[in-house]
C-alpha cells in the first residue's frame, strides 16, 4: 500500500523508505525507517532522499562494480563449462596430468587441485589479502575508470567471485556439467539478488571489536568463554569471508554448520592439524574414521554467532530473521557418562602415597622419602576433598581472599582483578574446614602470603590459552596419578567436587546451601536473589559435615 508520498511505503504499520536504483543500474532499495508516524516517516524520508542523492552523486560506480563482477562470474562459469566438455574422458579437467596415477583417479586429483585453490582464496578472502588479484583489480580499475575509493570493494568482489567459481567448479568435478532440464521456460528477466548487490555498510571485521568488548563488559565474556567465542567468529570469517555483514545469509551459516560437522574433535589441538586451516583439516580426514565435533560443541558455537546477529539486528545493521537460529543439535543416543568421585580404597591410596606422608625430594615428588613439602601439590587437592571447589577457584587466591567473620575462617572467591570465575553464582564465601585448619593451612598462608596480593601458590603462573592458574598443576596432577598407579580417565581433580556434593546431600544439607558452597546456579529467581545473605555459620556447619574415614591426612606433621 503506497502513501501520498511515492518514496513511502507501509508494510504491517511500519514505514518504508523504497526507490529504484538510478540507470543505468537495475533494481530497487527499501529500508525500514523503524516508525509507525507518518510526519516523522515524512521527515526521514526527506532525509533519506538527499543521501541517496548524495550518494549516488559521489560513488557513480557503487553498483557498476557489483554488475562487474557478476559478468565476471558468468563470464568464468561459462569458460569453465566450455573446459570440461572439451576435456576427453579419464583426463583430469584442472591437475596436471602427472598428478593421475594408479593410486590417484582424474577425479580426485581435480577435488585436490580445486579444493587447494578454494582455500587459499577463502583464506585470503578472510584476511583481506588482496596480492591474489591485484593484476586483476588494476585491469578493471583502468578499463572502467573506477577510482581508488572502489579498489577494496572491488578487490574483495572479486574474490568471492573466485570462490563461488571454485565451489562450482568442484560440484563439476562430482557431478559433471549437464544442465537440468526445465519444465518451465525461465523467467526473461533475472531478478538480482538486492541483499548481494545493496550490502555495503560494516564488514565483519570491523563490528566484532566493539561487540566482542560489550560482551566482556556486560554479559562476562572472559577467560574460556571470550576465547572460544573469538574463535567461533575466527572460523566463521575463514569459512564465509570477512564480508559486509548485511549480505550474511542463511547458506553461510548452513556452510558453517557443514564445516564444523566435518572438523575432528581435537582439530585445534593436535600438532598433526597445525597451521592449517579448519577447511584443509576437514577435508584431508573427511574419509579417516575420526571422532568429530560433538553436538553440544557445535550448539555452543552457533550460540555465539545468535549472540553476533542479535547484536547487529538490534542496532539495525541487519535486517531480516537472524539468520543463526533454527538449526537443530540432535543429541540423542549418547551414552551416559555419570561422574565419578574419590571414595573407598582408591581414595586412601591417594592420600597415602608420597606427596601427602613423605617424598625423596621436592623434585621426585611420587617417590617414597622422608620430605613432605607444604605447597601447591599438597594443599589443592586437600582443597578439593573438603569445600569441592573448582581448581582454578583455589589456584588463583590470594592472602586477602582469606578473611574471618567472628570465629570462622573463610574463603571469599571473587573475580577481583585477573582472577577468574565461572558465572555470578561462583562468587561466594567458603568456610574453610576444620580439617584444613588442623593440617596447618593457615600457619603455611601466614608464611607464603604476607601481603594481602600475594598469590598462595606463587608457583603457579598463567599458563595455557586462557591463562589460568590451574593449567601446570592439571598437567602435574595427571603425571603423578599415573606415577602412583591412580590414574583413571573420569577420576580427576574435578571428582572431589562430585564427591563433596554427595557428602552434602547425604547429610541432609539443603540445596540452597550445597549451591552457595559449590558455586552451584541454583534454581529459582528467590534462591538466585537471596542465598547470598545467608549467614556464615549455616555454611560452616554444612562443611563440617564432609567427612572422609579413608583420610587421616588432616593430623598431618
Amino acid at each position: 500500500m503506497l502513501t501520498p508520498r511515492s518514496h513511502l511505503a507501509v508494510k504491517r504499520g511500519i514505514y518504508y523508505y523504497r526507490r529504484k536504483l538510478p540507470s543505468p543500474h537495475s533494481g530497487d532499495i527499501a529500508v525500514s525507517l523503524r516508525t509507525k508516524g507518518f510526519r516523522e516517516a515524512q521527515h526521514l524520508a526527506t532525509l533519506a532522499d538527499r543521501a541517496f542523492a548524495c550518494f549516488f552523486k559521489s560513488n557513480p560506480h557503487m553498483t557498476d562494480v557489483q554488475q562487474l563482477l557478476r559478468q565476471h562470474l558468468a563470464e568464468a562459469l561459462t569458460e569453465d563449462r566450455e573446459r570440461h566438455l572439451a576435456t576427453p574422458h579419464g583426463r583430469p579437467v584442472y591437475a596436471p596430468r602427472t598428478d593421475v596415477d594408479d593410486d590417484t583417479s582424474p577425479t580426485d586429483a581435480d577435488l585436490a587441485m580445486v579444493s587447494d585453490w578454494l582455500d587459499e582464496r577463502r583464506e585470503a578472502l578472510a584476511t583481506r589479502d588482496f596480492s591474489l588479484v591485484r593484476n586483476q583489480v588494476d585491469e578493471y580499475m583502468a578499463r572502467h575508470g573506477l577510482n581508488e575509493t572502489h579498489r577494496n570493494e572491488l578487490a574483495l568482489g572479486l574474490l568471492q567471485v573466485e570462490v563461488q567459481y571454485l565451489e562450482t567448479a568442484r560440484q563439476r568435478v562430482l557431478t559433471g556439467v549437464a544442465d537440468s532440464i526445465a519444465l518451465e521456460p525461465k523467467d526473461p528477466v533475472a531478478q538480482p539478488d538486492v541483499r548481494a548487490v545493496l550490502a555495503t555498510g560494516p564488514a565483519l571485521s570491523e563490528v566484532l571489536p566493539t561487540f566482542i568488548d560489550l560482551m566482556v563488559k556486560d554479559a562476562g565474556w572472559r577467560g574460556q568463554t571470550l576465547l572460544q567465542n573469538r574463535g567461533t567468529y575466527r572460523i566463521f570469517a575463514l569459512r564465509c569471508g570477512d564480508l559486509p555483514v548485511m549480505s550474511y545469509t542463511r547458506h553461510h551459516l548452513r556452510d558453517m554448520y557443514d564445516l564444523l560437522r566435518g572438523l575432528p574433535a581435537m582439530y585445534a589441538k593436535s600438532p598433526r592439524w597445525k597451521g592449517m586451516t579448519p577447511m584443509q583439516v576437514a577435508e584431508t580426514t573427511k574419509s579417516e574414521n575420526l571422532p568429530r565435533l560433538t553436538m553440544k560443541t557445535m550448539q555452543r558455537h552457533f550460540a555465539a554467532l545468535g549472540s553476533l546477529f542479535r547484536y547487529l539486528i538490534e542496532r539495525g545493521q541487519y535486517e531480516g530473521a537472524n539468520p543463526a537460529h533454527g538449526f537443530t543439535f540432535p543429541q540423542k543416543g549418547r551414552p551416559s557418562q555419570k561422574r565419578r568421585m574419590w571414595e573407598g580404597e582408591k581414595l586412601q591410596r591417594l592420600f597415602a602415597s608420597p606427596v601427602w606422608t613423605g617424598s625423596k625430594s621436592a623434585w621426585q615428588r611420587s617417590k617414597p622419602g622422608c620430605e613432605i613439602v607444604k605447597d601447591e601439590k599438597y594443599w589443592l587437592p586437600l582443597l578439593g576433598l573438603y569445600h569441592g571447589n573448582r581448581l582454578e577457584e583455589f589456584a588463583q587466591l590470594t592472602r586477602s581472599d582469606v578473611r574471618k567473620e567472628g570465629d570462622i575462617w573463610y574463603f571469599d572467591i571473587n573475580d577481583d582483578g585477573d582472577k577468574q570465575v565461572k558465572n555470578a553464582q561462583s562468587k561466594r564465601r567458603v568456610p574453610i574446614h576444620p580439617v584444613l585448619l588442623v593440617a596447618g593451612f593457615l600457619e603455611y598462608v601466614d608464611g607464603i602470603a604476607p601481603s594481602g596480593s600475594d598469590h598462595l601458590f606463587p608457583q603457579l603462573p598463567p599458563g595455557g590459552a586462557d591463562k589460568k592458574r590451574g593449567h601446570a598443576f592439571t598437567k602435574w596432577w595427571t603425571r603423578y596419578r599415573r606415577d602412583v598407579g591412580l590414574y583413571e580417565a573420569g577420576l580427576d581433580y574435578h571428582s572431589f567436587r562430585h564427591g563433596v556434593t554427595t557428602k552434602l546431600y547425604a547429610a541432609d544439607v539443603s540445596d540452597a546451601i550445597v549451591d552457595e558452597l559449590t558455586g552451584h546456579e541454583g534454581k529459582g529467581t528467590s534462591r538466585v536473589v537471596y542465598k547470598k545473605e545467608m549467614p556464615l555459620q549455616k555454611l560452616y556447619e554444612a562443611i563440617c559435615k564432609v567427612e572422609w574415614l579413608e583420610v587421616t591426612v588432616g593430623a598431618a606433621k
